[in-house]
């Protein structure tokens, strides 16, 4: 017979009220979904979470998604628990906090733009630099490395500088070198990719 579980979430900036008040009410406390493997390197191993035994009942279960916990702090309406179910007060509580509280969540986008803020530090005298010395030697000074010693991304370098046709065409060369050794089947299935990405833009 399984076994039949309830999960409470809560913000973690309030997670110590809670466990205090679920304590008190006699709920458990449940670390993530229960399995008999380990959680981090076989999280998709079903088979640990089907095995695991727990005892039926509700536990108040931190949320897994966000560092800092759940900012909706139940899905379900008020009007289907019933009048004693202990979860009703949390909920009321929690809810009136969820505004507030939701400023805690994680950034969306975690790239260095979107947590330092975007930098605008190099003058037209880099930029020129730049161009200089990717003309002068592009096998030595590629993207990567004037990227990190510029401080921008490979992007930022592309954008602002291309390679010198030599270089262009020996790139190619070495490309098709590499094509010359594909297997058959494999030249097959990049030219059906080809042709796939052509039929993207046919309306």
């Amino acid at each position: 017979m399984l076994a039949f579980t309830r999960g409470i979430h809560v913000n973690s900036v309030i997670r110590k009220e809670v466990v205090e008040k679920t304590v008190k009410q006699g709920l458990k406390e449940l670390k993530g979904a229960q399995t008999i493997y380990n959680p981090r390197t076989s999280a998709s191993n079903y088979k640990g979470y089907l095995k695991s035994k727990i005892p039926s009942g509700m536990y108040y279960n931190p949320a897994q998604s966000a560092t800092t916990g759940s900012i909706n702090s139940e899905t379900i309406p008020l009007s289907f628990l019933a009048k004693d179910d202990p979860r009703r007060t949390l909920i009321e509580q929690l809810r009136a906090n969820d505004a507030v509280e939701s400023k805690y969540g994680p950034a969306v986008l975690t790239s260095k733009s979107t947590q330092n803020g975007k930098t605008y530090h190099l003058e037209p005298e880099q930029i020129k630099e730049i161009i200089k010395l990717r003309k002068e030697d592009p096998a030595l000074n590629t993207r990567k490395k004037l990227a990190t010693q510029f401080g921008v991304s490979p992007l930022f370098i592309s954008l602002v500088s291309s390679a010198s046709k030599e270089r262009v065409e020996e790139m190619n060369g070495r490309l098709d070198t590499i094509k010359s050794k594909w297997h058959k089947q494999r030249e097959i299935a990049r030219k059906d990719r080809k042709k796939r990405k052509q039929l993207w833009y046919i309306a």
